[in-house]
Formats: structure tokens, C-alpha cells, sequence
């Protein structure tokens, strides 16, 4: 086995000289016989190891086992160790899904904080898990992408034993004299991964043997044909595009191309518009293909942020603009007012300054009363504002640029103004021209609350 995982490493170049690499240390017989190949291996190789252990918080007392078997054993191979604790059923809660996706999650998050921006990941999938992957998204109807399963590497991420099987692990354990952790939720039939391990691969191997490993096999041929086909897509995407800023595909050119060919650049069309393909079910990707049959002006919605749009021989992949809410809201002094778009009330009143002391805020403000002449409100922004700072006036749209506020958010603030000029934007600048003096004698105060804190 050693042999193997050293010509993986090898054939996919997973390891340079030089490379720190963290390996997942679960304690049991995968991760094990991991960090003892990689360590059998780092010193011809030139890399640094550390290993990560996550105590997930279940298991109780079983849980608090696994991490010291895991410090000890990295301990023995003179291998730092850090033990990370993490919450998983909180998570689960949290995000509305299961402890065992939840905990996958986790363990990736600890593994790339422990790798920062330099380092590699190294888990012990082997191609037991492999073939268990390739059936459950067999079962859940996946594409190509799906079927080819786990990647030897993805980005930082290696999988050096993906071509060992767990019988070859584990008498690669017995061999080396490696003791290791039995995690008793690998017996759980709650989870599915645990169902096919332990009922349909084995009655697979009843009924045709040598199962997983063909199933493994076959994950790895489609990968190498998927990786192909991506190739080829990518260079159809580019002879298809529109020259120019937006996505825009040739119909002619889309038609001519085999379906399996065009679905993959109609998905690269999506993904360069969202940044990803998540929400495109097979359903949205046959409307998209609908389009090409249809006259121009017909369009269908990927997503509630995305619609493709047939514009004569070309399709559009368009990203839907937000709606801006428009909004402005009279504020007479003395009374409280709630903004619905913008989720605030807004309070304000008159004092002199015989009055106690007034307490300010980010959330509260003073005003000089003179400076008032004409009626306050709270609006959205509008062309030509402009507002009043040290060193002269400035252009709203400028200054909020120049604060760096996203363009979704300068639209729809919340700005105090009184007549045409800008008092306050809520969360930041109060006009210099409204700020009281040594002189002033009367104050207007305005104080916001968010509606979700009343």
C-alpha cells in the first residue's frame, strides 16, 4: 500500500518540497494509517506534517477518547497535533440540517484555519468511500460531475489513500502494528452513508464481486472523461460568447452543438453571471434549451436573481437588478414616525439649553433649531444631493463612494434632509451646516431605533 499511495502522490503531484500539510486525524484506521504513510514518506519527500483532530462534542466520554488517542499517536510520530472543539448539533440547529453534514462542515472549516493560505489538506477517503459516494449520487440522479466522484486533489485538498481499498488499510494497520479508534456512529443505520456501507455494498458483493472496486473505477474513468468534456465546453463557451461585457450566447452556434456539449456551456454561461451553477436544476436547464426554439423577446427565470432572455439569434444571461424602494416620510418635530422600508422609527423634539443633559449616539443626534427653516423628513436619495462637510460641499453620490458604501446600499439609506440638502445619513455624517454652535440656544434632537429592537 505504501508503494501505491507514494505513485498517487507521484501522478498527481499532490506534494512539492517544502509543503506543510495538515492531515485529518479522526483516530480512526484511515486517518492512521495516513499519518503514518505521509509520515513514513515526508522525509524523502521534504514536506512538514501537522494533524488536526475535531471533537465534534458527541459521543460523550467516546469522543474525549478519540482525541487523546489522536494527540498520542501524532505525539509518538513526533507530529505537532491540535485537538479542536466544535459543537456540531448546535450547527445542525443553527443551519437546519443534519449532524452529519453539519459535522463535515466543521471539520473542513478546522482543517482549512490549521492550513491558512500556504499549507494542504491531506483526508483519508479511500476507494471504499468512493464507490459508496458514486451510489448515492447514482440514487440521487447526478450528472457526470456527480458520478465522477471525489478528486484525487481539488485545489489544497489531497486524498492520498483514494485508490487503496479499507481491506489494504486495514492490513496495512495490522502490519505496521498501528492501533486505531472504532467510532460507534459507523454503526448508526440513521445515517445514509452507513446504510450503504454496511447493507447494499455488501449485498453487491454477493451478487458480483469485486463491486466496490469496479465502482471506484468507474468514478475514476468518468472524472478523467468529465475533465475532458469541461475542456472542450470551455473552448465552445468562447467561440459561442458574445464579444463584450454581458453574457451573451449564439443561438446558430448552441444548435449546432451536441447536447451533452451544450448544457455544459449553457451551465458556464450561469455560473460566469451568479458565480455558481447551485440553483440550476435539470428543469431550469431545459427551459434555458426551450429558449432556442422560441421567438425573441421569450425568457425564463433560473433563479429569483437571473433570467435568460432570447434576443433575436442570441440568448442573455442576465442578472436581475434589485428594485429599488423609493421612499421619503415627513418629519413633523415632536413626534414619532415609523419608516417601513427602512425598518426604523425616528423620534424628534425641541430643547433648550436649560434642559438636562442630553445624551448622544450614533443613533442620536442634535441639530441647531435656527439652521431649520424648512420641514424635516426622512427619504431615500435623489439626483443632485449634496452635503455640507469641513471643507466645502460635496456631491451625496461622491462622498458615499468615497466612504466606500455598496452601491445596493447608497440607494436605498435612510437620509434625514431638510427641504433639498442633506442633515444626517443614518449610520454616518451629520451636515456641518446643521450642527449646533457655541450660540445656539434651541436644539432639535432626532433619535432612530431599528424596528426589530422595539
Amino acid at each position: 500500500m505504501l508503494e501505491k499511495v507514494r505513485r498517487t502522490i507521484a501522478q498527481y503531484q499532490m506534494c512539492a518540497r517544502g509543503d506543510t500539510i495538515v492531515i485529518g486525524l479522526s483516530g480512526g484506521a484511515d486517518s492512521v494509517a495516513l499519518l503514518h504513510v505521509m509520515h513514513t514518506l515526508a522525509k524523502e519527500g521534504g514536506w512538514r506534517l501537522q494533524a488536526v483532530h475535531v471533537h465534534h462534542g458527541l459521543r460523550a466520554v467516546e469522543a474525549d477518547v478519540d482525541a487523546s488517542f489522536s494527540a498520542e499517536m501524532a505525539r509518538r510520530m513526533e507530529i505537532p497535533c491540535q485537538v479542536v472543539f466544535v459543537d456540531v448539533a448546535a450547527e445542525a440547529k443553527r443551519r437546519n440540517m443534519g449532524t452529519e453534514e453539519a459535522g463535515r462542515l466543521l471539520r473542513y472549516r478546522a482543517l482549512e484555519q490549521a492550513a491558512g493560505s500556504d499549507g494542504k489538506i491531506a483526508v483519508a477517503h479511500h476507494a471504499n468511500d468512493q464507490a459508496e459516494t458514486l451510489l448515492m449520487h447514482l440514487c440521487r440522479g447526478s450528472g457526470m460531475q456527480g458520478l465522477a466522484g471525489m478528486a484525487p486533489v481539488r485545489g489544497n485538498l489531497l486524498r492520498p489513500l483514494l485508490f487503496c481499498s479499507r481491506q489494504e488499510i486495514e492490513a496495512y494497520c495490522l502490519a505496521q502494528g498501528l492501533s486505531y479508534c472504532l467510532d460507534s456512529t459507523n454503526q448508526d443505520m440513521g445515517y445514509t452513508r452507513n446504510r450503504i456501507r454496511h447493507q447494499v455494498l455488501p449485498l453487491l458483493e454477493e451478487i458480483y464481486h469485486g463491486s466496490s472496486a469496479h465502482l471506484a473505477e468507474t468514478a475514476e474513468l468518468l472524472a478523467v472523461e468529465h475533465d475532458l468534456l469541461q475542456q472542450l465546453a470551455a473552448e465552445a463557451f468562447e467561440k459561442a460568447k458574445q464579444a463584450g461585457a454581458q453574457t451573451a450566447l449564439s443561438c446558430p452556434a448552441l444548435m449546432r452543438m451536441h447536447t451533452a456539449l451544450r448544457r455544459r456551456v449553457l451551465r458556464m454561461a450561469v455560473e460566469e453571471v451568479l458565480g455558481n451553477t447551485d440553483q440550476m436544476s435539470r428543469a431550469h436547464l431545459r427551459a434555458v434549451e426551450g429558449l432556442l426554439e422560441k421567438q425573441s423577446g421569450s425568457s425564463v427565470q433560473i433563479t429569483k436573481g437571473m433570467t435568460v432572455r432570447r434576443q433575436y439569434d442570441w440568448l442573455l444571461f442576465q442578472k436581475q437588478k434589485k428594485q429599488t424602494t423609493v421612499y421619503a416620510y415627513p418629519l413633523p418635530i415632536g413626534t414619532e414616525v415609523l419608516v417601513k422600508e427602512a425598518g426604523i422609527r425616528i423620534q424628534t423634539g425641541i430643547f433648550t439649553e436649560k434642559n438636562a443633559e442630553f445624551i448622544l449616539d450614533d443613533c442620536t443626534k442634535l441639530l441647531d433649531y435656527d439652521t431649520i427653516t424648512q420641514a424635516l423628513c426622512c427619504r431615500t436619495r435623489r439626483a443632485g444631493d449634496r452635503i455640507r462637510l469641513p471643507g466645502g460641499t460635496k456631491k451625496l453620490k461622491a462622498f458615499l463612494i468615497d466612504e466606500k458604501i455598496p452601491a445596493d446600499r447608497r440607494a436605498e439609506m435612510p437620509l434625514i434632509a431638510c427641504g433639498e440638502e442633506i442633515v444626517w445619513i443614518y449610520g454616518g455624517r451629520v451636515s456641518e451646516k446643521f450642527l449646533p454652535s457655541a450660540a445656539t440656544t434651541t436644539y432639535v434632537w432626532i433619535r432612530i431605533t431599528e424596528e426589530s429592537s422595539t
